[in-house]
């Protein structure tokens, strides 16, 4: 049995990866992609795939007349479509889970390393922003034992130039930040107050993060190294047995031996967190860990096709087995 599904933003970077992810899963049948700006095209003119045919991007109106009820919808949208995109499909009788912020305060949460069970019976899943995902995968684990100071989590993260969307500003462009690397958003980054509050509920009292994003000068990928102080003496190797026994069953969560061994190389192209940690192993002692996930895939459409599989009662890995995972 298929499941009918609408991408709406399918034109985007992380809507283009949508497609790519649902074509190749068993239980999918994309019935419209959505793109205003690339309404017309071949979908392979941005896929690359060839399977795609004679399928073409249709307009956002003609989306929504081939929504039905029983079907499920992606937003890839930015966050003011996605309100209006997402209560008009919801009220159809469409599932939906919504990539955009639009929903991160007021809908089940999807981080489907920590929160799953929230999102089976949601109408409206919110799916989590990339650096979250990176930065909340590997601190939960550590702020669920209170072992962190939760007042002093700093965090300084690069993404590659995708991570801001297609952009008209040049700017953001791979050609203007060749040589070159950036931060951005200092101390307003969006995703801020969303891996507070998802670190908040993990651990069940208030944390404050600093985050620093920069911008990297490769296409794709984001990289975390998170600073904590240690409230317990904990060396590197215990700590990084509490990952691998969090995280032993997780399909898409690996823990490195070390923190120098996680990279962009490991994860992108992938739908895997990488993970590592390292101890002075005292208390009121540092400890560092590094994250890295392919922001359009572990961070972005591949947790959301994640999402979808646990609301229509799928495994979670469904439609992945195409993906490399790299050592």
């Amino acid at each position: 049995m298929h499941t009918d599904v609408v991408v709406f933003g399918a034109g985007g970077y992380s809507g283009v990866e949508l497609i790519k992810l649902l074509s190749q899963h068993p239980h999918v049948r994309i019935v419209a992609a959505a793109s205003d700006t690339h309404a017309g095209k071949p979908l392979p003119s941005l896929t690359g795939m060839a399977s795609h045919g004679s399928s073409r991007f249709v307009r956002t109106e003609e989306a929504l007349a081939a929504a039905k009820k029983g079907m499920f919808a992606f937003l890839a949208v930015p966050a003011e479509p996605a309100h209006a995109l997402a209560k008009d499909l919801v009220a159809r009788g469409l599932r939906v889970v919504d990539l955009s912020d639009a929903h991160r305060k007021a809908s089940p949460y999807g981080m489907t390393a920590l929160f799953s069970a929230d999102v089976v019976d949601a109408p409206l899943v919110a799916n989590p922003g990339c650096y979250a995902t990176a930065i909340v995968t590997a601190l939960a684990p550590f702020v669920r034992r209170h072992l962190f100071d939760p007042k002093m989590l700093i965090v300084s993260a690069a993404s590659g130039v995708t991570g801001a969307g297609r952009q008209k500003d040049e700017t953001y462009s791979l050609g203007e930040l060749a040589n070159d690397m950036r931060p951005y958003k200092v101390l307003r980054h969006q995703h801020i107050p969303e891996i507070e509050a998802a670190l908040g509920r993990v651990g069940e009292e208030p944390v404050r993060v600093c985050l620093t994003t920069h911008l990297l000068p490769t296409p794709r990928g984001i990289l975390a190294t998170i600073t904590a102080s240690l409230l317990e003496a904990k060396t590197s190797a215990e700590l990084t047995d509490m990952l691998r026994e969090d995280y032993a069953t997780d399909p898409f969560v690996t823990i490195a031996d070390t923190p120098e061994e996680v990279s962009l190389r490991r994860v992108v192209g992938t739908n895997q967190c990488a993970i590592g940690v390292a101890s002075e192993g005292r208390v009121g002692g540092f400890c560092v860990l590094t994250a890295s996930v392919d922001n359009l895939l572990k961070g972005a459409a591949g947790q959301a096709v994640e999402n979808m599989n646990l609301m229509l009662g799928h495994p979670r890995a469904l439609g992945f087995s195409h993906l490399s995972r790299h050592s």
